[in-house]
C-alpha cells in the first residue's frame, strides 16, 4: 500500500473486505461479546457463575486463532471489562503490577529463565546429541522404550511438575527426532506423567502445596493431621491413576493413534514433517550444535546426566527451591563444559541469554495467567465455590460433580494451583456436615485441577512441556485430547460408582 495518510490506511485495513472473513466474523463476535460482559451489573457478578463466562469467550478466541498468547491476553482483558468497566485498562496494570512484584512469581520466571540457558547449553555442547546416541544404542530405535522410559524419567522427577517436563523434553526429543516419531506423541506422554505423579507424591510440588492447603482449613489441626488426610486421598485420585495408566499403554503401542495424534504419526511417515513443528528460532538453535567441531566431538553422556543430578540434589537439598537449584546447576555446568574446552566462557554465557530469550513467551503467558486469577479473586471465586458445594442435594454424588463442574472450569482455563488454594479449605469445613466422604470429595477436587492442566489450551503445564519438546502449544493440545477426553470419561465413571458405593 503506497498511502501515506494513517487515517487512509486505517480506513483501508479495517475494511472487511481486506481481512480474513474468519477473522471478521471472531471479531464481530467478540465486539458483541464484550458489550455484553461490560453491561452485566456487579451486583450479578459477586460469586456467581458470571464469574466463568469470559473463560468461554477465551476458549473460542483460542480455537479460532490457534495463538495461545493472543487468546490469553483476550481473555484477561475480557475479564477486567467484566469486572470494572471503565476501569479496566487501569484494574489490568494494577494486578499485573502485583503479580510481577510478587516474589514467588519472580522466582519462578527466573528459574525458567535459567532452565532454557541450561537446556540450549545441553544441545549446543552436544551432550542431548551424545544421550540419544547413548539410548538407541541400547535399546535401538524402539519408540516403546523411548517414550515410556520418558514417562518413567518424568514421573521420577516430578517432585517438581516443571522440573520434570522441561529435562524430559530436552533429554528426550532429540531421541523422538532419530526414531522420527511425532514430539506431540512425547509432549503428551512426558505431561500426563510430570502432572500426576507430582500431585499423588506428598514430597512432590503438587503433593506439597496441596497439604499445605489442607492444613490451611479452619478444622484441620496440624501439618501431620493434613498430611494423613492427602495421603488417604491419593487411592481416591482416580484422575491421575487412569491417565498415567492410559499415557504409559499408549507409549507401550496397546492402544490405537487416534484422531489429531493419527495425523501427527501419519504426517511424518508420508512428508517427514513434525506436526507443530517450532518455528521461532529453535529449529536454527538445533543446527548450532557442529558435529565437525573437533571440540564437541566424542562428548561424554555425563555432561548431560551430571546437570540434571545437580539439578535434582540441588532441589531436595534447598527445600525444593527451584531458582536456587537451577542457578546451581547453570554454575556446575559452565564450569563442566568451560573446562572441558567445549566452550568458552563467552560461548556458554549466550547460551544462557539464548536461553532467556527461548523462554519469553511461556512468561508472558503465565504472567498473563496469574494477572487473570486476580481479578477472578476479586469478583468472589471463593464464593462461587461454597455456592456450588451448597447446592448439591445427594451427598453420595457430590465426588462425580465435584469432578465434573471443576473439570469443566479447569478446561476452559486451567488454575492449577488456584482451584486448590480457593476450594480445598472451604470444601475441608463444608463437607463434614454434609456428611460427605471427605478423602473421595477431596480425590475429586483434586484429579478436577490435574485434568484441567493435562487438557487446558493454556495450561501452564502443557505450555511447558510443549516448549520442552519444541512444539507448539495448539498442536500438542489437540493431539493429546482424545486420550485425556478419554481419562477424564472413565475417571466420571469411577466417581460416580465409588461415590454411590461409599457414600
Amino acid at each position: 500500500m503506497g498511502e501515506k495518510s494513517i487515517i487512509r490506511r486505517i480506513a483501508y485495513g479495517m475494511n472487511p473486505r481486506h481481512i480474513d472473513k474468519k477473522m471478521v466474523k471472531l471479531w464481530t463476535f467478540w465486539i458483541i461479546f464484550n458489550v455484553i460482559l461490560f453491561c452485566i451489573p456487579k451486583g450479578m457478578i459477586q460469586n456467581s457463575i458470571w464469574i466463568l463466562v469470559p473463560l468461554a469467550g477465551l476458549f473460542i478466541y483460542a480455537l479460532v486463532t490457534k495463538d495461545v498468547i493472543q487468546s490469553m491476553l483476550m481473555g484477561t482483558f475480557s475479564m477486567y471489562i467484566l469486572w470494572y468497566k471503565l476501569g479496566a485498562v487501569g484494574g489490568f496494570f494494577k494486578d499485573l503490577l502485583v503479580v510481577l512484584s510478587d516474589e514467588e512469581n519472580i522466582i519462578m520466571y527466573m528459574s525458567f529463565f535459567l532452565c532454557g540457558g541450561i537446556i540450549i547449553a545441553l544441545k549446543r555442547s552436544g551432550s542431548t546429541k551424545a544421550f540419544s546416541d547413548f539410548i538407541t544404542s541400547k535399546f535401538g530405535k524402539s519408540e516403546k522404550l523411548i517414550l515410556s522410559t520418558s514417562g518413567i524419567y518424568a514421573g521420577i522427577m516430578s517432585i517438581d511438575d516443571y522440573v520434570s517436563a522441561l529435562t524430559a523434553g530436552a533429554s528426550f526429543s532429540p531421541l523422538i527426532d532419530v526414531i522420527k516419531k511425532p514430539r506431540v506423541a512425547l509432549a503428551y506422554v512426558i505431561r500426563t506423567f510430570s502432572i500426576c505423579v507430582s500431585a499423588m507424591l506428598p514430597f512432590g510440588a503438587w503433593g506439597y502445596f496441596i497439604i499445605f492447603q489442607i492444613a490451611g482449613a479452619k478444622n484441620i489441626g496440624s501439618r501431620a493431621q493434613a498430611t494423613t488426610l492427602f495421603l488417604h486421598s491419593v487411592p481416591f485420585m482416580f484422575y491421575a491413576i487412569v491417565a498415567c495408566v492410559l499415557a504409559l499403554l499408549f507409549s507401550m503401542g496397546l492402544i490405537p493413534k487416534i484422531g489429531p495424534m493419527k495425523k501427527a504419526y501419519e504426517m511424518i511417515k508420508k512428508e517427514g514433517k513434525q506436526m507443530g513443528d517450532l518455528t521461532d528460532g529453535s529449529d536454527e538453535e538445533e543446527k548450532d550444535f557442529d558435529d565437525e567441531d573437533p571440540r564437541k566431538q566424542n562428548v561424554s553422556v555425563l555432561n548431560l546426566v551430571i546437570p540434571m543430578v545437580v539439578i535434582v540434589t540441588a532441589l531436595i537439598a534447598t527445600g525444593l527451591d527451584c531458582f536456587l537449584a537451577f542457578g546451581i546447576a547453570a554454575l556446575v555446568t559452565g564450569v563442566l563444559y568451560i573446562l572441558q574446552g567445549i566452550f568458552t566462557i563467552g560461548e556458554y554465557v549466550q547460551c544462557i541469554v539464548d536461553g532467556f530469550i527461548d523462554m519469553v513467551d511461556m512468561v508472558i503467558i503465565l504472567m498473563i495467567g496469574y494477572t487473570m486469577q486476580e481479578v477472578m479473586y476479586a469478583m468472589g471465586m471463593e464464593g462461587f465455590v461454597k455456592a456450588v458445594c451448597g447446592a448439591v442435594p445427594i451427598v453420595s454424588l457430590l465426588p462425580v460433580l465435584f469432578f465434573v463442574f471443576f473439570s469443566c472450569s479447569e478446561y476452559l482455563y486451567s488454575l492449577n494451583y488456584t482451584l486448590y488454594q480457593i476450594a480445598i479449605p472451604v470444601l475441608l469445613v463444608v463437607l463434614p456436615g454434609l456428611g460427605a466422604n471427605i478423602p473421595l470429595c477431596l480425590g475429586a477436587v483434586i484429579s478436577a485441577g490435574l485434568f484441567g492442566a493435562n487438557a487446558c489450551v493454556v495450561s501452564d503445564l502443557g505450555v511447558i512441556s510443549a516448549r520442552a519438546c519444541r512444539v507448539k502449544i495448539y498442536d500438542q493440545y489437540r493431539t493429546s485430547q482424545p486420550y485425556v477426553l478419554i481419562a477424564g470419561v472413565i475417571s466420571a465413571i469411577l466417581y460416580l460408582v465409588v461415590g454411590i458405593a461409599i457414600g
